[in-house]
């Protein structure tokens, strides 16, 4: 498993333990020379972060990464199979221009839009436009794994998006296979859920109470160990098989340099008995964050 930079935080604030503000350009800049100093070669972006997948290119100045993006959700009401075809390949020839060559894989932000009426239209226009423009790969981002197990029925998926950490361990459910499909390359977010396993627990407590119980494991399972929150976050991620990256956000250089020390350094570990299954705890969607 190897890492990659997230760049979220470049296009807009994000993340209940995150800067106020988006990442200035030119500290952008350093955090990806940075990055790719330390052996770091494939980004994550989206339309949806703010402007920086029109900014990464540049922001790039000429190293070599390789890019995943990810389309803008459908629009609400698009349903016809011919606009739906036009509109896919509209979206995948505007990050390939955007982000030019460096642009290796597509991802269907929300996963949905395959699965809802028109999906085959626009899985097959976007396939189509990605081979024509030269991108390697197209999948979707995912939020478990009942919905990658539906996707596979109905589409070569060849990469998927998921989340995987201490607190939401579903990726372990996926084995080596999904449902007799193979499975795809995986990528893994939300390694510190947001920077919650990073925080420390009493701060973490104040701003998410609900997940009280599972963080209170957390810091314990932790202590007992003598482990630091970001390579015990981070150890645990080491050990999910059958995944090909984990995407960490950063939102500066010093942040960066920890990260890739700590994973250097990081034991593998396994904890299944951190693992949650309430969605107010492990889906940032349902998060209602105490002030």
């Amino acid at each position: 498993m190897e890492l990659a930079l997230g760049t979220v935080q470049f296009g807009l604030q994000y993340g209940i333990a995150g800067r106020s503000s988006a990442v200035p350009p030119e500290e952008a800049r350093e955090i990806l020379r940075c990055a790719h100093n330390r052996g770091i070669r494939v980004l994550d972006t989206a339309v949806a972060y703010g402007d920086i997948e029109e900014r990464l290119l540049e922001l790039m100045d000429g190293l070599d990464f390789r890019v995943v993006s990810k389309l803008p959700p459908r629009p609400p009401g698009l349903a016809d199979a011919s606009a739906i075809a036009r509109w896919a390949q509209a979206q995948v020839r505007n990050s390939r221009e955007r982000l030019g060559a460096a642009l290796a894989a597509l991802l269907f932000h929300r996963a949905d839009d395959l699965l809802e009426t028109g999906g085959d239209s626009l899985w097959q226009a976007a396939s189509d436009a990605c081979a024509g423009l030269g991108i390697e790969s197209i999948g979707a981002s995912i939020y478990d794994p009942d919905t990658l197990e539906q996707l596979c029925s109905r589409f070569p998926i060849a990469l998927a998006q998921l989340p995987g950490n201490a607190l939401d361990q579903r990726v372990t459910q996926l084995g080596t296979a999904v449902t007799g499909f193979a499975l795809p390359s995986l990528h893994l977010r939300s390694a510190f859920l947001q920077g919650l396993l990073l925080m420390p627990e009493s701060d973490a407590l104040a701003r998410l109470p609900q997940a009280g119980a599972a963080l209170r494991r957390w810091h314990a399972w932790r202590a007992e160990r003598s482990l630091a929150p970001l390579p015990a976050a981070l150890g645990i991620v080491k050990g999910f098989a059958g995944v090909s990256h984990c995407v960490v956000g950063v939102d500066s250089l010093a942040q960066l340099e920890a990260i890739v020390d700590a994973w250097r350094s990081a034991p593998t570990l396994t904890a299944p008995e951190l693992a949650s299954q309430d969605g107010s705890v492990i889906d940032p969607r349902t998060w209602k964050v105490a002030a």
